[in-house]
């Protein structure tokens, strides 16, 4: 699927062109409706995914500095959270953490806010652009900026299977811990409780080669990786963990290589 970004304000027509380029992008829409089914649209209040043929929900905006998600930063961060606990920060420690599946990133600002090191990766490009420009606007927030530049950088557009793309920015990285939340095909009324998870589950669909991932975070993490699933899930690859954390919902399956030290 083609996702293009544009914009129907006069005055953004340089910046929505601008940032097509970076992201490798079209910047029109193409003459056949199917093939738009989802666009990114730049708006006065930023970058925004459109769903084309569900005029119902509204278009998708990701913001780490107000909203639901600020409000779970200003909550949240502290070790009752279950994927800090999972992550193992405790007595001080705060280690470095590739989350490898970002998403809309709330986790991994979770665990930033929490004091981590964290890196975003995330593969596909409508969703690596939402996460990268709001990573950029929360940079610029004079009331988080300054913890956000500190401990979270969004990697390149890509996959922790895609060595060859980015083999050289792992190699330096060396992450501690690797966090994996694959996209996990709901069905019923599981897909629609929220709806941006609803406009995601479509656009995304499920991480088809998610056991794929387990094996590659394994070998690059010096210290543990850790892996979210739905509740009556099964394990990712197969594969028994080192132990548990879980809510009612999820549950984190906390696979260790190595105590931290």
């Amino acid at each position: 699927m083609t996702i293009a970004l544009v914009t129907d304000i006069p005055e953004l027509t340089a910046a929505a062109a601008t940032l097509a380029q970076a992201y490798g992008m079209p910047n029109e829409l193409p003459e056949n409706a199917t093939e738009h089914e989802f666009y990114l649209e730049l708006t006065l209040d930023g970058l925004e995914l459109v769903w084309h043929s569900r005029p119902d929900l509204q278009p998708l905006q990701l913001s780490f500095t107000h909203g639901p998600q600020a409000w779970r930063q200003q909550q949240g961060g502290g070790r009752q959270e279950a994927v800090v606990r999972a992550l193992g920060i405790a007595k001080g420690f705060r280690p470095t953490v590739l989350d490898a599946t970002a998403g809309l990133g709330r986790d991994g600002m979770m665990l930033a806010h929490a004091g981590c090191k964290v890196y975003l990766l995330e593969r596909h490009p409508a969703v690596h652009a939402l996460l990268d420009q709001a990573v950029v606007h929360a940079q610029q927030d004079e009331r988080i900026g300054a913890w956000v530049k500190e401990r979270v950088t969004v990697l390149p557009r890509g996959s922790l299977i895609d060595t060859e793309v980015l083999s050289a920015a792992f190699q330096d990285l060396k992450p501690a811990a690797i966090y994996l939340d694959p996209m996990f095909p709901e069905r019923g009324k599981a897909a629609a409780v929220k709806k941006d998870m609803q406009m995601l589950q479509a656009l995304v669909g499920g991480d088809s080669d998610a056991d794929r991932l387990l094996p590659a975070a394994l070998a690059l993490a010096t210290h543990r990786v850790v892996v979210k699933r739905p509740a009556a899930a099964p394990f990712l690859s197969g594969q028994k963990p080192s132990s548990q954390i879980t809510t009612k919902k999820h549950r984190f399956d906390v696979y260790v290589k190595h105590a931290y030290s």
